[in-house]
């Protein structure tokens, strides 16, 4: 059985991967705009007032696997120490 451990757990990172890029690392709200930003590097904006109220904006990032993965390694590890 331990013949499979590799490709188990690297399927375990890309699921882990793909769960923490989906996630918020911030909401910012100003003069009737909302910046959410992903873990993912992605910006939306969302007006929600004047002229452009109900506008999306959506700005991607296109980060490489490695570079999300060194995001996220790094955001454990903070958490692992606090």
């Amino acid at each position: 059985m331990t013949e499979y451990t590799e490709q188990v757990e690297a399927v375990r990172l890309q699921e882990q991967l793909s769960e923490y890029a989906k996630g918020i690392k911030y909401i910012h709200a100003n003069d009737g705009v909302i910046e959410t930003k992903y873990n993912s590097g992605d910006i939306h904006y969302e007006y929600t007032r004047g002229p452009k109220k109900g506008e999306i904006k959506i700005y991607r990032e296109n980060a490489t696997k490695q570079t999300l993965l060194d995001r996220m390694h790094r955001a454990l590890a903070d958490l692992r120490h606090k």
